[in-house]
């Protein structure tokens, strides 16, 4: 058996790592000798973060598009005898037991790159392939074009789990699609542990974090102005006053945490952390926590924390599966469908969750952010309540993949 995991597009984001590694630990917990390959845009780097978890790490190009090839491609098909050589991802996607589509809201309208994430699981299918659709938010697409193009791979899967209600009823109900293939579960990341407590307080040291004065953990995101967009100097404007407020009024020390740090500048939140750094005077009260930490350290250093405001969903999962206050600033179904599956609507839409427009409202965001404060506790309770189901859930993603596994 062997199983190839897609829609990753590197490990440099840690929402993707947080995603990636509970899925190995899982899969080996039920097959412990699973050969596990993960197609990625960033091998190199991913190897470093994925070089004790027993996972291969291949190249996700799916073909060769110099114009030399090109050319060699079109001859081809003139003359029969003519094989172009496939890349190691076809490879690999061909000679897979499962594909599992992993990458939490990669199938949907929100980043324009349907199509790229829909073509392996398209060249399993054509190698008789099983494919599963893993812990998804899935849509809602702005186009029936795009509708129809996810719908013609997902009729043909095994098996879609989603994380959130939205998009179970979105799939049940809109697109028609059964409840015999469509399972309601959770997000892997809430599986992912944290590194251990000595090693959090050690990194909390380094930092110069205090002992006697709360911390609040903040996930700014640098993609967000593209994904959703507003503008983006009202958002460190708004992010500005955030943080003056949590100084100021609530006494707190800050720890920036850049969840995302891709190599190109429109996805790096250390660029966005360091913009508010300066714009603040590099306070001492603020900290970036700025080192090439894992998903699991940030995760150890957010749950240490008095309460999260997060726009990276990972970031915010972090803090919720740690049992943490976290106001979620949210841009699609995705912050709307987690938190109200953890904590219900009512609690979700009174104080945790802000939708990006109204946080550029710093009245409306500091309002929003007051509440949580006075409400942390409340929140830490009802948490501790619905974790162990949360994670419960989590894990039937791999039970019902182990059970397609157990068939070959």
């Amino acid at each position: 058996m062997k199983v190839v995991i897609t829609g990753i597009f590197g490990l440099r984001n840690r929402g993707v790592e947080a995603l990636v590694v509970p899925t190995i630990e899982q899969l080996h917990q039920r097959h412990p000798h699973l050969p596990i390959s993960v197609l990625t845009r960033t091998p190199d780097y991913d190897e470093i973060r994925l070089q004790h978890y027993g996972a291969k790490l291949i190249d996700r190009t799916l073909s060769h598009s110099t114009p030399f090839r090109t050319r060699l491609k079109r001859l081809g098909a003139k003359l029969p005898f003519y094989q172009p050589k496939e890349t190691p991802a076809v490879q690999a996607l061909r000679e897979a037991s499962v594909v599992i589509a992993s990458g939490g809201d990669i199938f949907s309208s929100d980043y324009g790159g349907l199509y790229q994430h829909l073509k392996p699981l398209e060249i399993a299918l054509d190698a008789k392939v099983p494919i599963v659709f893993l812990a998804q938010s899935i849509g809602p697409f702005k186009t029936d074009q795009e509708a129809q193009a996810w719908l013609k791979v997902a009729r043909h899967s095994k098996l879609i789990t989603v994380r959130e209600k939205i998009s179970y009823n979105y799939l049940t109900e809109k697109l028609g699609l059964s409840t015999n293939l469509v399972k309601h579960t959770a997000d892997p990341a809430f599986l992912l542990q944290p590194s251990s407590p000595k090693a959090v307080a050690n990194m909390f040291s380094s930092y110069c974090i205090k002992k006697d004065q709360p911390v609040i953990a903040l996930s700014i995101s640098q993609g967000i102005t593209t994904f959703s967009g507003c503008d983006a100097d009202k958002h460190l404007k708004a992010w500005h006053q955030v943080i003056k407020l949590l100084i100021d009024e609530l006494n707190a020390q800050v720890l920036l945490i850049p969840h995302v740090q891709e190599n190109y500048v429109t996805n790096d939140d250390r660029i966005a952390a360091t913009k508010l750094l300066r714009s603040l005077d590099f306070d001492p009260r603020v900290r970036l926590a700025g080192a090439d930490h894992s998903a699991s350290e940030f995760k150890g250093l957010i749950g240490a924390c008095d309460m999260v405001i997060a726009e990276r969903m990972h970031a915010a999962i972090a803090g919720l599966s740690s049992g943490v206050c976290t106001v979620a600033v949210g841009y699609s179904i995705k912050a709307e469908g987690i938190m109200t599956n953890l904590l219900g609507t009512e609690t979700v839409h009174n104080g945790l969750l802000i939708p990006i427009h109204q946080f550029l409202d710093t009245d409306k965001a500091c309002a929003t952010i007051r509440n949580a404060w006075t409400r942390r506790q409340e929140v830490a309770n009802q948490l501790k309540e619905v974790l162990p189901k949360i994670k419960q859930d989590s894990a039937s993603n791999f039970d019902m993949i182990a059970k397609l596994l157990d068939n070959f």
